[in-house]
């Protein structure tokens, strides 16, 4: 069991000594017979193929605009903990951007529970970790009260910033999800990313998912940034990328989101 995974229901026996499931884990949602999608064959379903809006499918996300060896567009986002922050400027230092579905997601919130165990080694590291989510500020204030009950520490020693627009999202190459229901979330949310800024604002490690259950390993993430560091190990996956042109990212300098919090 991952650590960051949500713990299944102990198994209960059925008759005549055999085992079943005890249900589903506890992070899957209910899927309530209206959600269920529409039968083969039905008008609802001809419809959807025939390209109809449908809840639950994400629009286009502009997947592969972020390049290695190249910088991350950058934006300025308000914290948690108050005051704005950075995201993906040259600072002069590594930056680790994580981003997390939401606050409805309770495996984000085990994985960055996860990360905060490890956080003392990130600082050595000299990498500076940053949370972010499309949220508003009162989800993500909940989302961190949740998170700090969720970790040994009863703390959390990083950033969480909130308020990512969608546009912005799609220009990280972000996977967009429609929620599932009013339940999971109220409007449309990024699926799991992270990203590794080196001190220079150039990005050298690339990690975009569609899912909440495909994330980075963390202990062999900081094993990396260390080989990195200590071996002066080249950004990787550069093979018929076209040289940066400065010009294209200097647009995106001092933007600042404007979300409703």
């Amino acid at each position: 069991m991952l650590p960051f995974m949500p713990r299944r229901r102990d198994e209960r026996p059925r008759e005549g000594g055999e085992k079943k499931r005890g249900g589903m884990p506890s992070f899957m949602p209910t899927v309530h017979r209206e959600e269920q999608p529409p039968q083969n064959g039905s008008r609802q379903y001809e419809e959807r193929r025939a390209g109809s809006p449908r809840v639950g499918v994400s629009a286009p996300a502009g997947h592969g605009k972020v390049l290695p060896g190249c910088p991350l567009p950058h934006i300025v986002l308000n914290t948690v903990q108050g005051g704005k922050l950075e995201i993906g400027a040259t600072t002069g230092q590594w930056q680790m951007i994580v981003v997390y579905r939401g606050k409805h997601c309770p495996v984000s919130k085990n994985y960055l529970a996860s990360l905060q165990q490890i956080i003392v080694e990130l600082e050595d590291l000299g990498v500076e970790v940053i949370a972010v989510s499309s949220d508003g500020r009162e989800r993500a204030e909940s989302f961190a009260e949740n998170l700090r009950a969720a970790t040994e520490s009863k703390e959390i020693s990083f950033k969480i910033a909130y308020g990512l627009p969608i546009s912005v999202a799609q220009e990280w190459g972000l996977y967009i999800s429609q929620p599932r229901n009013m339940r999971e979330a109220d409007k449309p949310f990024p699926e799991p990313a992270l990203f590794l800024v080196d001190p220079d604002g150039v990005l050298n490690i690339i990690d975009i998912s569609n899912s909440p259950f495909a994330r980075p390993d963390l202990r062999i993430l900081v094993e990396g940034i260390r080989y990195i560091q200590e071996n002066d190990y080249p950004v990787r996956g550069t093979y018929g990328i076209p040289a940066c042109a400065p010009e294209s990212t200097a647009m995106t300098r001092g933007r600042t989101a404007q979300a409703v919090y």
